[in-house]
C-alpha cells in the first residue's frame, strides 16, 4: 500500500466517522421529537376524554334544567293532562342538535303533531324563560301575544303561572295580549284603544 492509498483510506474513514456522528445526533433528535410528540398525543387524548365527559355532563344538566322548567310551566296550566317536556341533545353529523318532545303515558311525540297549540304556546313561552335563565342578561322581557292559542278557560291559570315565574326568577314581564283573562294576576294592566289615528292608553 502506497502513501496515496493510505491517505485515501484515512480520509474515507474520517468522512465515515463524521457521517456516523451526524447520524447519531439526528437519531437522538428524532428520538426526542418522538417522545415529545408521543407525550403530546397522550395528553391530548386525556384532554379529549375529559372534555367529552365535561360536555356530556353539561348537556345532561342543560337537558334537566330546561325539561324541568318547561314541564313545571305546562303542569301549572294543564294540570290534568300530565304532559312532560323532554329535551334531548344529540350529536349528528358532527353537529350538536336539540330534539324537543312532549311525553304522555310513556309515549314521546313532537309537540306540533299531537297536542293543542295552547300547550305549545306555554312550552314556547317557558323555553324563552329557560334560555333567559341561563344567561340572565336583562331583567325585563317584552312579549307579543305569547299565549294567543290558549283557550279562555285556561287563561287564569296561565296568568298565575306568569306571576309565579316573574316572582321566582325576578324578571319583569311586559306582555301584549287581546285575551281578557290572561292579565288577572298582573301587577298593572293598561288598555290601549284606538280612536281614529290616536291611540288612547288607560290603566285598568
Amino acid at each position: 500500500m502506497n502513501l496515496n492509498e493510505y491517505n485515501q483510506i484515512k480520509d474515507s474513514f474520517i468522512d465515515a466517522k463524521a457521517r456516523k456522528a451526524l447520524l447519531e445526533e439526528q437519531l437522538v433528535s428524532l428520538n426526542e421529537s418522538y417522545v415529545y410528540e408521543y407525550n403530546r398525543a397522550e395528553h391530548a387524548e386525556k384532554a379529549r376524554v375529559i372534555f367529552q365527559l365535561v360536555a356530556k355532563k353539561t348537556q345532561e344538566n342543560l337537558e334537566f334544567h330546561i325539561s324541568k322548567l318547561v314541564t313545571t310551566a305546562i303542569a301549572s296550566v294543564f294540570s290534568e293532562d300530565n304532559i312532560e317536556f323532554v329535551v334531548r341533545i344529540e350529536q349528528r353529523r358532527n353537529k350538536t342538535e336539540c330534539d324537543l318532545f312532549f311525553k304522555e303515558f310513556g309515549q314521546e311525540y313532537k309537540p306540533l303533531e299531537g297536542s293543542g297549540f295552547g300547550a305549545v304556546d306555554i312550552a314556547s313561552f317557558a323555553l324563552i324563560i329557560a334560555f333567559w335563565s341561563l344567561k340572565k342578561n336583562r331583567p325585563t322581557m317584552i312579549l307579543d301575544e305569547p299565549l294567543a292559542s290558549l283557550s279562555p278557560d285556561l287563561q287564569h291559570k296561565a296568568s298565575d303561572m306568569l306571576q309565579m315565574i316573574s316572582t321566582k326568577l325576578g324578571i319583569q314581564i311586559i306582555m301584549i295580549s287581546h285575551q281578557e283573562d290572561v292579565n288577572i294576576a298582573a301587577d298593572k294592566t293598561f288598555i290601549v284603544s284606538k280612536k281614529g289615528r290616536i291611540s288612547e292608553v288607560k290603566e285598568q
